[in-house]
């Protein structure tokens, strides 16, 4: 079983940090989706999103749309990376959550999407969305579980027509 999170903290990233964040979402991600999307989707994305020139390029935030990667570190060892910014004048968007997959269950990806709406709250927002692929049924019961709401269906970010590629979109206020 897991140990306690008690001990963890989370932090801005810094550029140090950037190999460890790119492994981190990179196998995150093909691990959480392998049985939900199609391979070359998730190798798509994964080139996309998490190659280690454009995690350290995202190190930094480039406010307000995007807060720099926040990562989640136990005794000197990162575990996860979270980020997000504001989408609009009012609303946040929660870009990524990823844990190692040894991590998972312990409270770190609530700590990651706490500060994550820390900086929203922060930066202005009322309210927080978040898009999490159709099928996701971790994914989807992590956010329902912490007030968001399903509200509509969209294309999946990198979805190219001939995918069929859907993700949900889910909010929840925040005071």
């Amino acid at each position: 079983m897991p140990s306690s999170s008690l001990t963890a903290v989370v932090r801005h990233a810094v550029e140090a940090d950037a190999t460890e964040i790119a492994r981190i979402c990179s196998t995150a991600y093909r691990n959480a989706y392998r049985d939900l999307l199609p391979p070359e989707y998730i190798e798509r994305s994964v080139s996309a999103f998490y190659n280690e020139p454009r995690v350290a390029r995202e190190i930094e935030p480039v406010l307000p749309d995007w807060f720099g990667y926040q990562v989640v570190e136990e005794d000197g060892r990162v575990l996860g990376a979270a980020g997000g910014g504001m989408a609009g004048p009012d609303a946040g968007e929660v870009s990524l959550i990823y844990l190692e997959s040894a991590e998972r269950g312990r409270g770190l990806g609530t700590l990651l999407l706490d500060r994550v709406t820390d900086q929203i709250r922060a930066a202005g927002g009322t309210e927080m969305w978040v898009s999490v692929f159709l099928g996701d049924r971790n994914g989807i019961g992590f956010y329902r579980s912490r007030g968001f709401e399903p509200v509509s269906t969209v294309r999946a970010a990198m979805s190219r027509v001939d995918d069929h590629i859907s993700s949900l979109r889910m909010r929840r206020p925040i005071a």
